[in-house]
């Protein structure tokens, strides 16, 4: 070709039926196929549409309620009183909330208020059910599916077992959408030439996580040149440009995405586990090590069904109920897997054989899943979802060629049966003991009633009736297994109570009752959790909306963490788990004296009442509020600091005490901040001789006068005696920008994590703002992308493609 683009908007279409017949049913297809995911979906999920339950899991799903929900609820009170997620102190000792911008688009009940969002999870599904099943409805139709198989194939995506995991572990569903409209972006621009999809695919991919980039470009460096080789026998140079067009056309999905994707990153790899400085628990397998007989028996059993290895907190097989292999997507696409290669074309196997390898071997050699991952994990998770996607590709054009009157080979079906049986009833005390009974009996029953409809259609020569046959009872099916995944332990309607779907404990009432009495910043320790599942919630201060230490989160800022650490918080040999499931200070009073705690609540007043420096000030319901007389405004200021070497040999009890007297400063720190140094002897003095409590006196005496708060913007008046440095008891972050009087400040990495700026001596006056660093050239980014998109659909509206 001449060029990359037809001009004139022609393209060279590729036939995808090689019978000549329309791959589009109109829009009375996608009437009918939304009919069958809408009816299963109201049947699957119809405890949580017409029962008492709410799609937050107490049990293994746990996830839910202490992750996902208070994204959810914190989100949404900010959007509301903050706007465009940025910085918020309730996520740990503070946090950029930029990896979370992407559930603005993915998660719509964060524009709801809070009140409604438990009741309104459900909902958000069944519509992600819908999208998925229908865009992949409309992929299986390109590829050349008669309706029935389209329909199948869009019923059993819907309500996989990795959409289901999606019920509790909502990022799985977001994946299958996205992964769904990648496939059909991909084939419409193969096809058709028609690229805008493909762009917004990739686009709204980067929405997730900028992690998933990288997924979706591993998917389409596989796809995309094996779909070519598939539709065509053409020179290897021909095929090469296209990919290199399709590559060029899926940066600019990218850069459409760069106002949230830049941020994203930076946040992730501002994260603990994100920047590579906590070691991963992971460990690379050799490259021929093979797996447990365990993991092996899993893999293959959960392609029968999700729970043929047990729920949720029963499963017994490999791993972990969510990490485990997720791979059942109906048992009619096992039997009709084989079926594809007895049908096809030597070029259609080569290519079909090459994509199993590709999702087989990873089950087989973990070092080939672990480089899935780039070697930070070993687990399936988006894995399974490209094993399924391969699957019901496949099993789908073998039963549209089924369903368009087609033989089939009854010999290859019989012996398909055998095998399936055969695994599922395994001679073996490991399998006896591992797999649910009632679910084998169950499965045995379905693949049976399967191979009977599609022999009697092959038979008879009524394929057509017998397709229909088999969709319903697929439907049946799915009804049937996926209400195991499902309906297990969850919150219920009638215990939620005033405008989160927490315990009703006080909490809620309190937290507003201490904030209206406030006007400044402070910080709240909470000693219990007011989550209703079975493992304590560490975000509690997102839910109930004030400024805590504890966080749960994969991406909690590394500084946060760092700071734990130095001052002893966190145990480095526990900092795998602890950077992720962070307590914060609850339990080192005097570190959280420091870090602006003025009030705790709690259930068990009894410590507090003994305590000399906390007093009562009103029970609500389950929770007493205390205050705390010692209590450290937001903003110290320090005019002697301790080298980083130094401090860090101090015992454990003696560093919340240090941090008292001086700031702890790196060498490059020290360099800017120009202060003098304490020595240890001098530090022991001062601790000696000057008692915690007057310590605090003193530090309180000389904070920062505050005159305005807000999450992203603070300001206030500080006087420095001498050269200083201005503490804030938040985590650096290269977002937050300084201002001294009239021009920029410096800002620096202060007590092993902590913000601070240095002060020339007199009095000043002192505002910091936050913004995402990338947010302008994000933004430039995403505009400058825009524009090329809009000027390309202009000038070049469709591909220029080889012919097939």
């Amino acid at each position: 070709s001449s060029g990359p683009m037809d001009t004139g908007g022609r393209s060279a279409v590729f036939p995808a039926r090689r019978d000549g017949a329309s791959p589009a049913h109109g829009w009375r297809g996608y009437l009918v196929a939304a009919f069958f995911l809408a009816l299963i979906g109201l049947l699957v999920f119809r405890q949580f549409v017409f029962g008492d339950h709410v799609l937050l899991y107490t049990d293994m799903g746990i996830d839910s309620v202490n992750d996902s929900y208070p994204c959810f609820v914190h989100l949404s009170d900010y959007l509301r009183n903050v706007g465009f997620p940025s910085w918020s102190f309730a996520v740990g000792m503070g946090q950029s909330l930029s990896y979370l911008t992407g559930d603005m688009l993915w998660d719509p009940v964060v524009w709801l208020p809070k009140r409604l969002i438990a009741n309104a999870l459900v909902y958000q599904h069944l519509i992600k059910i819908l999208a998925g099943g229908l865009l992949f409805f409309r992929f299986l139709q390109l590829r050349g599916a008669g309706l029935s198989a389209a329909l199948l194939g869009s019923m059993l995506l819907g309500f996989s077992s990795y959409m289901c995991m999606g019920s509790c572990w909502f990022s799985s569903a977001d994946e299958l959408v996205a992964f769904a409209l990648l496939l059909l972006g991909t084939e419409l621009a193969l096809q058709g030439g028609r690229w805008i999809y493909l762009c917004l695919a990739v686009a709204f991919i980067g929405l997730i996580t900028v992690f998933h980039l990288y997924l979706a470009a591993l998917l389409l460096c596989f796809y995309v040149p094996a779909r070519l080789l598939e539709l065509h026998q053409r020179k290897p140079v021909e095929l090469i440009l296209v990919c290199l067009q399709l590559g060029g056309l899926a940066w600019m999905g990218v850069g459409l995405a760069a106002i949230v994707t830049l941020n994203g990153a930076d946040a992730v790899l501002s994260s603990a586990r994100g920047s590579g400085k906590i070691p991963n628990s992971w460990s690379v397998p050799q490259f021929f090590q093979l797996e447990s007989g365990l993991h092996y028996l899993t893999a293959v059993l959960r392609t029968f069904s999700n729970d043929l290895a047990g729920t949720a907190d029963g499963f017994r097989g490999w791993g972990n109920y969510f990490e485990a292999p997720t791979n059942y997507a109906g048992l009619v696409s096992l039997l009709l897997l084989p079926q594809f290669f007895a049908g096809a074309s030597r070029r259609e196997r080569i290519v079909a054989g090459f994509f199993l390898g590709l999702i087989t071997v990873p089950s087989i050699l973990p070092w080939f899943r672990s480089l899935f991952w780039l070697f930070q994990g070993g687990y399936y998770r988006t894995l399974s979802l490209f094993t399924v996607l391969a699957l019901l590709t496949l099993s789908m054009t073998a039963f549209s060629r089924y369903a368009e009157r087609r033989a089939i080979s009854l010999r290859t079906l019989g012996l398909t049966l055998f095998v399936l049986l055969a695994l599922l009833y395994l001679p073996l005390h490991a399998v006896s003991s591992l797999v649910e009974h009632r679910v084998r009996d169950s499965a045995a029953i379905f693949l049976s009633l399967y191979a009977i409809l599609l022999a009697t259609g092959h038979f008879w020569k009524r394929q057509a009736v017998c397709a229909w046959c088999i969709l319903i009872l697929s439907a049946m099916e799915l009804i049937y297994f996926d209400s195991m995944t499902v309906n297990r332990p969850t919150v219920l309607k009638s215990k939620l109570a005033g405008e989160v779907a927490y315990l009703d404990d006080g909490s809620a009432e309190a937290v507003r009752d201490l904030e209206a009495r406030e006007k400044s910043f402070f910080r709240i320790t909470k000693t219990w959790s007011s989550g209703p599942g079975s493992r304590a919630s560490l975000n509690d201060a997102m839910v109930f909306g004030y400024n805590g230490t504890s966080s749960y989160s994969s991406f909690n800022n590394f500084n946060y963490i760092h700071f734990l650490m130095t001052v002893g918080a966190i145990e480095p040999a526990n900092l795998v788990s602890t950077a992720q499931w962070t307590p914060g200070l609850m339990g080192y009073p005097l570190l959280a004296t420091f870090t602006c705690e003025k009030y705790v609540l709690t259930n068990n007043p009894v410590p507090f009442e003994a305590a000399d420096h906390y007093e009562f000030v009103q029970r609500y319901q389950d929770a007493y509020a205390f205050r705390n007389k010692l209590f450290l405004p937001l903003g110290l200021v320090f005019g002697h600091y301790l080298p980083a070497d130094v401090f860090m040999e101090l015992p454990s009890w003696a560093k919340a005490e240090a941090l008292l007297h001086a700031v702890v400063l790196s060498p490059d720190a020290a360099q800017k901040a120009g202060l003098v140094a304490l020595g240890l002897d001098e530090l022991k003095q001062q601790m000696h001789d000057v008692a915690p409590a007057d310590a605090i006196g003193r530090l309180q005496a000389g904070a920062l006068a505050m005159e305005a708060f807000a999450p992203t913007r603070l300001s206030g008046i500080v006087r420095a005696d001498e050269r200083a440095i201005l503490v804030w008891q938040t985590p650096f972050d290269a977002g937050w920008r300084a201002q001294l009087d009239s021009g920029a400040a410096t800002t620096i990495a202060v007590n092993g994590g902590l913000l601070g700026i240095p002060l020339p001596a007199g009095s000043h006056h002192v505002e910091l703002a936050y913004m995402p660093r990338f947010l302008y050239v994000g933004a430039g980014v995403s505009l400058v992308s825009f524009f090329v998109l809009i000027l390309s659909l202009w000038r070049w509206p469709r591909l220029r493609l080889p012919q097939a």
